[in-house]
């Protein structure tokens, strides 16, 4: 599908301090991580000292320069020839509401459809990076360390083969801070000797009584001249491996997994951001009464919406059904006040549908009357359900 459309998936990991861009085409056997030096590993561009200011002070200031920033980066893309042909993942440590909209807003003013625009957190992103290595890497558990802003944070991934599909997690294990106060006045000799100390009891402390098929280390603060007992310790029956990439690697892989250019398989991330509810709505289609699916279960709230327009029958009430994962069951019911009297089935309804929490839905429906002889009268209605 990637070679006859000429697709481009890119994974594009936004960081306070520098981004990265990762990208996939038919040019390539495996995604690419674009360098501001050619010849070079240099994968860092500089992200604006503005931008998370603004963006988190809800200024369309700030959606503008994202768009801005987004633009330019794309420019550093082989080949591109528009942004319609660019499906993206956008990656961050931690994926806030308003992040999400204002990528999303950001994305569609450079003319990328809504339907090919991706959110992730890091941890996501490392479970389709390491879920597209080998398998022998990550059959058993597998290791993050994380190292960036004097704390190496350390993240378990395990898999339980019991549920189908197969259930991934990745869960925060343990941090410590490797800062001033930890060094108190001890010169670099001897502060080196201690690091290595404390990094060799975490992770001997994390291993304790468990198999681990492999280890990352990510962030530039992991150095070899310091990293003495606690490597040899980590690459004892273990694959260690380390790098700067990994996370807008595993954004341009989940850009192709939800495009269909790469596929895991039954394995299901379960992110604390994954909305366990399936929404749907009853109505007639042909005659038999069913339920039309709005939003499914498993994805992360932040990517959890829908839109549609439906002809209202005779009633002055909109029904959703909710069936959570564990088979809990509800219906909720919006009541639709001020709406003009008219026949039967001569109203349109458009609805919008969004998840703004992981269990919160904002719904919006808009009275779009029915052609010439029932126009429409521009009411709206909002309501918030709390599942």
């Amino acid at each position: 599908m990637i070679n006859e459309q000429n697709k481009m998936m890119v994974g594009f990991d936004l960081c306070y301090d520098n981004s990265q861009l990762t990208v996939y085409s038919q040019n390539n056997t495996e995604p690419i991580t674009v360098s501001t030096a050619l010849g070079e590993e240099q994968y860092q561009i500089s992200t604006p000292k503005d931008l998370f200011p603004l963006v988190e002070q809800r200024a369309e200031l700030g959606t503008a320069l994202l768009s801005s920033y987004f633009k330019q980066c794309f420019e550093m893309l082989p080949g591109v020839k528009t942004s319609q042909n660019i499906s993206i993942m956008v990656t961050m440590d931690t994926m806030k509401g308003v992040w999400a909209r204002a990528i999303t807003a950001a994305l569609e003013m450079l003319d990328i459809p809504r339907e090919q625009i991706f959110l992730q957190d890091h941890l996501e992103s490392f479970y389709y990076y390491l879920l597209n290595q080998k398998k022998e890497y990550w059959s058993r558990r597998s290791a993050l360390f994380e190292y960036k802003r004097d704390e190496i944070t350390a993240y378990e991934l395990s898999i339980d083969y019991h549920t189908k599909p197969a259930f991934v997690r990745v869960e925060k294990v343990s941090g410590i801070y490797l800062d001033a106060k930890a060094r108190g006045d001890q010169n670099e000799k001897q502060w080196m000797k201690m690091k290595d100390q404390l990094f060799l009891n975490q992770c001997q402390n994390m291993f304790q009584d468990k198999i681990f098929s492999s280890v990352f280390l990510v962030g530039k603060e992991f150095d070899k001249s310091w990293e003495h007992t606690s490597l040899q310790f980590l690459c004892s029956k273990r694959s260690v491996f380390q790098g700067q990439n990994l996370f807008s690697k595993g954004a341009c892989y989940g850009a192709m997994e939800q495009t269909g250019a790469a596929m895991i398989g039954d394995y299901l991330f379960t992110s604390p951001d994954m909305i366990e509810q399936n929404v749907s709505m009853p109505m007639m289609v042909k005659g038999k009464e069913t339920y039309h699916s709005l939003i499914s279960a498993g994805v992360n709230w932040y990517m959890a919406n829908c839109k549609f327009e439906f002809i209202l029958d005779d009633t002055r009430e909109i029904k959703l059904y909710t069936k959570s994962l564990s088979g809990e069951e509800m219906l909720h019911s919006i009541q639709l006040p001020d709406l003009p009297k008219r026949p039967n089935r001569a109203t349109r309804i458009r609805m919008e549908a969004a998840f703004i929490s992981r269990n919160k839905i904002k719904i919006r429906l808009k009275d779009l009357g029915l052609g010439d002889l029932y126009p429409a009268t521009e009411k709206k209605w909002e309501s918030v359900i709390e599942l």
